[in-house]
C-alpha cells in the first residue's frame, strides 16, 4: 500500500503546468499559426493521462485529453482539431483488441476525448489506450489505463469493492490516498462523491501549513476558460492519473466544482461581481462533463447527472445531485423552516425518480451516491411528546438542532419523506455512501432519531474522510486527534447514538465491500504529516459492517487486499 515518489518529480509537474500555462498566455493564438509541421517535435500529446468510467455489464466510456502542440493549453481554444484512435484489449500487449474506434477531438470540447467501448463482456477486466492518427505528433500513443465492466443483469457475484473519495483540495497536500487506492490491486471501482476541484482563488483555502502548491489560474475561477484550466491542473497529478488508470470511476459532484454552497439559483461565495450565476454554473457543469468520464449531457441538452449503474444481483447504484434542484439553504435564524415540506434537496423529479428505483431495484443492496451527509446530526435529537411542546414554543426543527443547514439535516421533511417511502415499501438495505464533510463516520439513520434504537433504523451512512481538505486540526493549526477534536467527536457521538464512528481529523478514502451477506468498511488514513509529503504511507485504520435491517458496527478486521483481484 506504499509507493515512494520524490518530492522532486512532484515539484516539476507543478512547475511544468505553471511553465505551460505562462507560455499559453503570453502566445499569440495560433489559429492563423504556420503547418502543423512547424511545431516543435520533443512533446507529450497525452499530458493529462487517461481514465474510464461509467461501466455497463457490455461497454465503458473512456477519456483522456489530446494536448495538441506545445501552446494547446486547457481553456485557451488554441488546439488543432486531432484524429485519435482508442482500442481495448484483454491483453496489455494490445494482442487480442476487442474494441476500438477513431474520433475527432476538437477545441470545442477542449480537446478532450470521451469514447464509449462496446461489445464488452460482463465483469471482465480490459486494457486499454488511445493514440494520435494525424498531425505532427501521429504515432504517439497513451499511458495504459485498466477498465472493468459491470457484472450482468441477475449475474450473481460473491463480493465488490469500491473505493470511496471526496474533497481533494490540491492547495491543502498531495494526493496520496489516489496513489495508495490505485495500487491495492482489489478495488474494483472508485466513486467520487463530490469536490473533485475547489474553485477558490490561489491561497484562500490551504491547509495547515498554508499553500502546498498553487492554484492555477490564480484568481477564483468563474468562467469556462478558468473550470478548464482548474481541471487541468487536477489532471497533471500523478497519482490522481494513477488512480484514474487503475480502475472505472463513477462521479458525482458536491458544491465546489461550482462554488461553496451551491443551490439552484445562487452559492455562499457567489457575489454580484461574479457575474450571472447559472452562467457561471453551466460553465462549470460544462468543464466537468468534459473533464470526467461521466454519463450525462448537458442540462441545455435536456440532461441530468443523476443516474442508476447496476452491479448484478448484488447491488445498485443510485449516483444523486443534491446541488443543482435544492432550495437555498436556511439561516440559523430560520431554522424552523428545515420543516417546511414545500423545501427540497432533490427537487421533484429526482425524487421521484430516486423513489421508483429504490422500489423496483432487486438487487441485494440499494447504495446511493451521496454528497452531503444524511444522517441527522442533531444538538440534541428530541423525543416526541416533549419535541412538540419544545418546537412549538421556541420555533425550532421538531427533531432538534442542525449544526449544519448545508446537509439534508437543512431539508429535513424531504429526508423524512424518503425515510418513510423505505418503511412502507419494506427497503430495509440502503447504504448511503457520502462525503463532504472531511471526516469519517459510520451512522445508522434512524427512523425517529429521538426515539433511536426503539423506532428501528432505516439504512445506514458511510462517510469518507477528506483526501486533503481542511478538517478541524487543520483550521485550528493543532496537531491531530488534539483534546479539541476528542471532545468534538465525543459529544457528537453521546447527542447522537446512532452516530456509532467519528474521526475528525484524519485525511485518505473509504474501501467498501459489499456482499450478499453485509457491506463492510475499511477507512484507510494518512499519518498526521501524511498530505504534506507525496509518496507518503497510509494505513489501515478502522473497519465497519452493516447488516440488512441490523443497522452498523464497528470492528477491528481489515479486508484481506489479496483476496479479491480486480487485475
Amino acid at each position: 500500500m506504499t509507493h515512494n515518489i520524490s518530492r522532486r518529480r512532484a515539484l516539476q509537474t507543478g512547475a511544468a503546468a505553471t511553465a505551460v500555462a505562462a507560455a499559453a498566455a503570453s502566445a499569440q493564438s495560433i489559429a492563423s499559426a504556420g503547418p502543423a509541421e512547424e511545431f516543435p517535435t520533443e512533446h507529450a500529446v497525452f499530458q493529462h493521462g487517461v481514465a474510464s468510467g461509467d461501466p455497463y455489464s457490455d461497454s465503458v466510456l473512456l477519456w483522456t485529453r489530446m494536448t495538441s502542440h506545445p501552446e494547446d493549453y486547457a481553456g485557451r481554444n488554441r488546439g488543432v482539431d486531432t484524429t485519435v484512435r482508442w482500442e481495448v484489449a484483454t491483453d496489455e500487449a494490445f494482442g487480442n483488441i476487442v474494441s476500438s474506434g477513431t474520433m475527432r477531438v476538437t477545441p470545442d470540447t477542449d480537446m478532450t476525448a470521451k469514447p464509449e467501448a462496446v461489445g464488452l463482456q460482463p465483469y471482465t477486466g480490459y486494457f486499454y489506450r488511445f493514440s494520435v492518427q494525424d498531425g505532427p505528433y501521429k504515432g504517439q500513443i497513451s499511458p495504459v489505463g485498466r477498465t472493468r465492466t459491470a457484472p450482468a443483469a441477475g449475474q450473481d457475484m460473491s463480493e465488490l469493492r469500491f473505493a470511496l473519495f471526496s474533497c481533494s483540495n490540491w492547495e491543502a497536500g498531495f494526493f496520496n490516498a489516489y496513489r495508495d487506492m490505485a495500487q491495492r490491486g482489489d478495488v474494483d471501482y472508485a466513486l467520487c462523491v463530490g469536490d473533485y476541484i475547489y474553485e477558490y482563488p490561489a491561497g484562500e483555502y490551504t491547509g495547515k501549513t498554508g499553500s502546498l502548491r498553487n492554484h492555477l489560474p490564480a484568481n477564483e475561477i468563474v468562467s469556462l476558460a478558468d473550470y478548464r484550466e482548474r481541471y487541468a491542473q487536477y489532471h497533471t497529478d500523478p497519482d490522481l492519473q494513477a488512480a484514474h488508470g487503475a480502475c472505472p470511476w463513477i462521479v458525482t459532484w458536491d458544491d465546489h466544482e461550482v462554488a461553496n454552497d451551491t443551490w439552484s439559483g445562487g452559492a455562499e461565495n457567489h457575489q454580484p461581481g461574479d457575474g450571472n450565476f447559472i452562467e457561471r454554473r453551466d460553465a462549470a457543469i460544462q468543464a466537468y462533463l468534459e473533464w470526467l468520464p461521466i454519463r450525462a449531457t448537458p442540462f441545455s441538452e435536456g440532461g441530468h447527472i443523476y443516474r442508476n449503474l447496476s452491479f448484478g444481483s448484488l447491488a445498485e447504484l443510485n449516483m444523486l445531485d443534491l446541488r443543482t434542484y435544492r432550495n437555498e439553504q436556511v439561516s440559523f435564524t430560520s431554522m424552523g423552516k428545515t420543516d417546511d415540506t414545500s423545501r427540497t434537496m432533490m427537487g421533484s423529479e429526482q425524487f421521484t425518480w430516486l423513489a421508483g428505483k429504490l422500489q423496483s431495484s432487486q438487487a441485494r443492496w440499494n447504495l446511493i451516491g451521496n454528497s452531503v451527509m444524511i444522517t441527522p446530526i442533531l444538538i440534541p435529537p428530541l423525543k416526541q411528546p416533549e419535541a412538540d411542546a419544545v418546537t412549538q414554543l421556541l420555533g425550532l426543527p421538531e427533531q432538534g438542532i442542525p449544526y449544519n443547514f448545508d446537509q439534508w439535516d437543512g431539508y429535513a421533511a424531504e429526508r423524512r419523506r424518503i425515510v418513510k417511502l423505505m418503511q412502507e415499501n419494506d427497503i430495509h438495505n440502503s447504504v448511503w455512501l457520502t462525503g463532504d464533510i472531511h471526516s469519517s463516520w459510520a451512522c445508522d439513520v434512524p427512523v425517529e432519531p429521538g426515539n433511536y434504537p426503539a423506532k428501528g433504523v432505516a439504512g445506514v451512512e458511510i462517510v469518507t474522510p477528506s483526501v486533503t481538505s481542511s478538517n478541524i486540526d487543520d483550521i485550528l493549526k493543532l496537531p491531530e486527534d488534539n483534546p479539541l477534536s476528542q471532545t468534538v467527536e465525543s459529544a457528537f457521538t453521546n447527542l447522537n447514538r446512532y452516530v456509532k464512528y467519528l474521526d475528525m481529523d484524519s485525511h485518505g478514502y473509504a474501501v467498501v465491500q459489499v456482499t450478499p451477506d453485509y457491506v463492510h468498511t475499511d477507512w484507510i488514513f494518512m499519518n498526521p504529516d501524511g498530505k504534506f509529503h507525496p509518496g507518503a504511507p497510509l494505513h489501515y485504520a478502522k473497519s465497519a459492517r452493516a447488516y440488512q435491517g441490523q443497522g452498523i458496527r464497528m470492528s477491528n478486521q481489515p479486508l484481506d487486499v489479496n483476496a479479491h483481484s480486480a487485475r
